[in-house]
């Protein structure tokens, strides 16, 4: 008899397993962030202000749309939910959430986050290669957006502390720069470039580190700075001159004779 129970137990083991796993997955329904959308061009929101427009006024919901802080609610549910299976042993749990989250571009941006930490940050081409090349930057400041409705009470998930999801997206992809990895100066300054408020001083104190300390990037992913000129003069018109010095002569170094982009580089920053 004992063994007749081991044995169906056996058999039953991987649908209790899976089951588990089921339960576990995290995602928000279908057209969530399409709702937001809406529900931000009524109110006058984040996409307004990223593009300097005056706010007028508010324009309620209809009846039977889901609202703002509806929204956000469910957003947050998502992101707790992540952080909890974040901190499971294995990744089933995790990796199914982001296949179910796929559909949504807020929901996948923020689980490929939580992947990319809960890996180790191993899968750093993975995680780049994630990011969409269509309005990212618009994407991940909504998703600040969307994060900062929440009340002072609610407390941010572990994984994403201290800033939120959109700034622990933002700084992964920084250090990534900084490392020099294949598209992510390109996405990095594809967000940096519509920062607004307290993003933009963000954004700017990290290209400033870029700057100063990372000539060999700059040399390497001139392609891509030079379509952000205007940005870059404002910040080495800010820097110090120990710090100029400094800079130039790190992007000396880094300049070989057979690098045609160079004479350029060293133009820009006044050699």
């Amino acid at each position: 008899m004992r063994r007749t129970v081991v044995v169906l137990l056996l058999e039953l083991l991987p649908a209790i397993v899976a089951a588990g796993a089921d339960a576990a997955v995290c995602g928000v329904r279908k057209g969530l962030y399409d709702g937001w959308l809406a529900s931000e061009k009524r109110v006058g929101g984040v996409r307004a202000r990223l593009k300097g427009a005056l706010v007028s006024g508010s324009t309620a919901p209809p009846p039977d749309e889901p609202n703002h802080e509806s929204i956000g609610q469910e957003y947050r549910a998502f992101f707790q939910c992540l952080a909890g299976a974040a901190e499971s042993p294995d990744l089933v749990a995790l990796q199914s959430s982001c296949k179910e989250a796929a559909a949504d571009r807020v929901a996948s941006l923020v689980c490929q986050t939580a992947l990319y930490l809960k890996e180790g940050r191993t899968g750093s081409k993975e995680f780049v290669d994630a990011l969409p090349v269509k309005k990212l930057g618009e994407l991940v400041w909504d998703l600040d957006a969307i994060a900062a409705t929440a009340p002072d009470t609610v407390p941010i998930p572990a994984i994403f502390l201290p800033n939120g999801p959109a700034y622990t997206l933002l700084d992964e992809l920084f250090l990534l720069v900084l490392d020099g990895k294949e598209d992510a100066a390109s996405k990095y300054l594809a967000i940096a470039s519509v920062a607004r408020g307290e993003g933009a001083r963000h954004t700017d104190e990290q290209i400033r580190v870029l700057l100063r300390e990372s000539p060999a990037v700059v040399v390497l992913e001139w392609p891509v700075l030079r379509q952000y000129q205007p940005k870059l003069k404002k910040l080495v018109s800010e820097l110090g001159p120990a710090e100029l010095l400094q800079m130039r002569k790190g992007l000396t170094g880094f300049c070989s004779k057979d690098n045609l982009d160079c004479p350029e580089i060293l133009k820009f920053f006044g050699r």
